[in-house]
């Protein structure tokens, strides 16, 4: 995620004001001639439009807004003041937000680019993004239909539990005891973690994952599950990912 929500490669463009000239009396035919070419020319130059459009998926988190990167790039020679452009999620349209050029690079955890800051509160789901309007500095727009492709906005999920361990297990002989730390999802509209609900209990065999329990949890995200065996397996916790939330899974235990 990035440092700073602002903080944008290929900012927009500021176009230079246009000259008026404010006659006195009544106006001749040389002014309307100028006025005229002066209008064409403004006409003439092309309107800038969304070449581009392609971004990758974002994560809701406690800030205020989620920013989501890729690919925007825009045509057309002239300059522009602003770019805004539509926001749909899961069909719905929620608003307009500035839509910022640039093309993806991640380099470790540093990421730049193009693409969009959706608030927070708009909810997570498949989101789409266009119509753009783009702003120019005479105070004229101009609107590209160009949609952008499908991606989406998830909630995170992750464990509060100070010493970031989601899982613990304890065997005493063949009795087994699993116990759930604080795993918890982002709630978009309070800006709070609360509870996952539930988490799979799954187990290693061979090279596959398979799910031993789905264990539900409380109001803080806690929950256990006991069980007898004197097979010692490698365990780990398991949420999957969907339209709404992030995948989440714990580091693959030793055998228990």
């Amino acid at each position: 995620m990035r440092s700073s929500i602002t903080a944008r490669a290929g900012a927009a463009l500021t176009a230079s004001a246009l000259a008026l000239t404010i006659g006195v009396g009544s106006a001749s035919a040389a002014d309307s001639t100028t006025t005229s070419s002066s209008t064409a020319a403004r006409q003439a130059e092309p309107a800038k439009a969304v070449s581009q459009f392609r971004l990758k998926s974002g994560v809701i988190t406690q800030s205020a807004k989620s920013g989501v990167w890729g690919d925007v790039t825009f045509s057309g020679a002239g300059s522009y003041k602003s770019a805004t452009t539509e926001v749909r999620i899961n069909g719905v349209r929620k608003g307009k937000v500035k839509l910022y050029e640039g093309r993806y690079k991640k380099s470790g955890s540093k990421v730049t680019g193009g693409g969009v800051d959706l608030p927070r509160g708009w909810g997570a789901g498949s989101v789409v993004l266009g119509p753009t309007t783009f702003t120019y500095a005479d105070g004229t727009t101009s609107v590209d239909s160009k949609k952008s492709n499908r991606f989406y906005i998830r909630r995170n999920v992750k464990t509060l539990n100070g010493s970031n361990t989601a899982l613990v297990i304890k065997r005493n002989n063949n009795k087994v005891t699993f116990k759930v730390q604080r795993l918890s999802i982002i709630n978009p509209g309070a800006g709070k973690y609360v509870s996952a609900g539930s988490v799979k209990l799954q187990y290693k065999s061979g090279s596959k994952w398979k799910t031993k329990k789905t264990i539900k949890l409380n109001s803080k995200g806690n929950g256990s599950y006991k069980r007898s065996t004197s097979t010692k397996q490698r365990y780990r916790l398991y949420v999957s990912k969907t339209s709404t939330r992030v995948e989440f899974r714990t580091k693959t235990s030793g055998r228990i």
